[in-house]
């Protein structure tokens, strides 16, 4: 039996509230950033946090570890069964595709760490890292909602199977 045989034919309703509850996450970290680089800046110069500044904190430092965390459950559903091409991509652009998504677990996993560094630990390169992560995670959105287009114009199954439905009958 290969691998195709033992693939599902739509993502389960797990995996596709997971993948946008991530997405819904990230949007938020993003809004939160300004104020978040604000409340730091007030905590560097030993001022006391307001309530919003520490609601900012709270919910941009747990939003991490949130996103972070389902990020591990999404790798371990991921390893069991998702949806393969049906062959539909060549092997050279579906090693791409996995070392994208690859790369899009590895950035929110750094960016997890370096954040979580930077606030608890004062690590200044963490802080870098944190920034330059967030251009490279926005660079790898970008990237993945383009290819996925992309590959919905070619193959519409790719949609219906993220919305729960076969399509590859």
């Amino acid at each position: 039996m290969t691998r195709e045989d033992l693939s599902p034919d739509f993502y389960t309703v797990l995996q596709r509230r997971l993948h946008w509850l991530v997405i819904v996450l990230l949007l938020v970290q993003y809004l939160l950033q300004g104020p978040m680089r604000d409340a730091l800046a007030a905590i560097e110069r030993e001022e006391s946090l307001g309530f919003v500044h520490f609601l900012v904190t709270t919910a941009h430092t747990w939003g991490g570890i949130s996103i972070a965390l389902i990020m591990l459950w999404r790798w371990q559903l991921r390893r069991r069964a998702v949806p393969l091409n049906g062959g539909r991509m060549s092997q050279q652009l579906q090693r791409l595709v996995t070392i994208h998504h690859i790369s899009i677990y590895v950035t929110i996993g750094v960016m997890a760490v370096s954040g979580a560094m930077h606030y608890y630990l004062g690590l200044s390169f963490a802080a870098r890292w944190h920034e330059l992560g967030k251009w490279l995670l926005l660079a790898l959105i970008v990237v993945h909602i383009a290819g996925a287009a992309l590959h919905a114009r070619r193959d519409s199954t790719v949609l219906l199977r993220m919305m729960g439905k076969s399509g590859l009958r």
